[in-house]
Parts: C-alpha cells; sequence; structure tokens
C-alpha cells in the first residue's frame, strides 16, 4: 500500500469514526482527546494503520513512496516523515468529521468520506507504471531486476494488510456506534 493510499484512507476513516460516535460528539463539550470516539480511533490508527505504514516503509520503501525519492539517502527521516503525515492525515479526517457531526452535517462526512475511498482506490490504476513493478529506487530509474507487483511480497502483505484493516475498522465502527448510542 503506497503512502499516498494509506493517508486518504486514514482521513476517511477519519471521518467515518468521528461520524459513528456523534452522538457522544454532539454532546461533549471535553476537549477532543477525552472523547471515546477519539481514543477509539486513536488505538485503530496506533495498532493498525501505524504499524501498516512502518511495515511497508521498511520491507517495501521505494515502493511505498512511488519511486519519488531514494529512501536509501536517508532513511530516517522518510520514515518519520510517513509516520507524520499518517498522523497528521488522520487527526485531519477526525477533526473533520468532527467539525460536520457537531454542525449536524452527517450526510456531508459521509460524503467526504466516500470521495476520499475513491480518489484512494483511483491511485492505483493512474500511478499503476509506478507501482507495478517492486524494487529499489535504483532498480526502477535503471530498468533492471524488479519484480511484477502481482508476484511480489508487496501484494501477498498488501492483501493481508486491507483485511486487517477493514476488519478492525468495521469492528471500531460498530464498537462506536453501539457505546455512543447506550451511553447518550
Amino acid at each position: 500500500m503506497p503512502l499516498l493510499f494509506l493517508l486518504l484512507i486514514a482521513i476517511a476513516t477519519g471521518a467515518l469514526s468521528a461520524h459513528a460516535g456523534r452522538d457522544e460528539l454532539r454532546q461533549s463539550s471535553d476537549p477532543i482527546w477525552r472523547m471515546e470516539t477519539f481514543l477509539a480511533y486513536a488505538l485503530f490508527v496506533a495498532f493498525v494503520l501505524l504499524p501498516t505504514v512502518i511495515y511497508f516503509y521498511v520491507f517495501h520503501g521505494d515502493w511505498f513512496l512511488f519511486y519519488w525519492v531514494d529512501t536509501a539517502r536517508a532513511p530516517w527521516f522518510w520514515g518519520l516523515l510517513g509516520v507524520l503525515l499518517l498522523l497528521g492525515a488522520a487527526s485531519l479526517g477526525f477533526r473533520l468529521g468532527l467539525a460536520l457531526s457537531r454542525s449536524s452535517r452527517d450526510l456531508a462526512a459521509r460524503r467526504i468520506a466516500a470521495g476520499t475511498i475513491f480518489i484512494a482506490l483511483a491511485i492505483w490504476p493512474l500511478a499503476w507504471s509506478r507501482v507495478s513493478v517492486v524494487g529499489s529506487y535504483r532498480q526502477f530509474s535503471r530498468d533492471y531486476g524488479l519484480i511484477a507487483f502481482f508476484a511480489s511480497p508487496a501484494f501477498y502483505s498488501g492483501v493481508a494488510m486491507a483485511l486487517v484493516i477493514v476488519l478492525a475498522f468495521g469492528w471500531l465502527i460498530y464498537r462506536v456506534d453501539q457505546h455512543t448510542r447506550d451511553s447518550v
């Protein structure tokens, strides 16, 4: 899963998480970090999305960044930047969903989430020339020794991570929605 794809997924999951906890968010005047909906989403980010970013950066770093930069030159910088971008995107998505939920614009929150998921899925065909092969930056720039995406470990780990993300997020939404309806 390339970084841009995961950033858009983080925005969508943040908006949908805030939408699922809209009853709590509308009635609570607590700061954002004290809301149970935000804490549940933060756990999802910490235990699912963040390890996904770290895994793909460590094992498929150049592919993960669309071969835009050579990660071998400053590996710690690009890894840290990827983590910070993910945390920022997750925060942006949740805050956007929070603002829309507090103003009772639930349809807008769902549309933003659906739009970002659509854009995230559209990245694959638009960037297929870069993500269709897996290798290092040097292999990509010199066009040698590349592995087809569907035959690479990036494909199989991507399928596994996507399944984990979907199942964990489905469980998160179910639990947040049930908890906020029971407690409000």
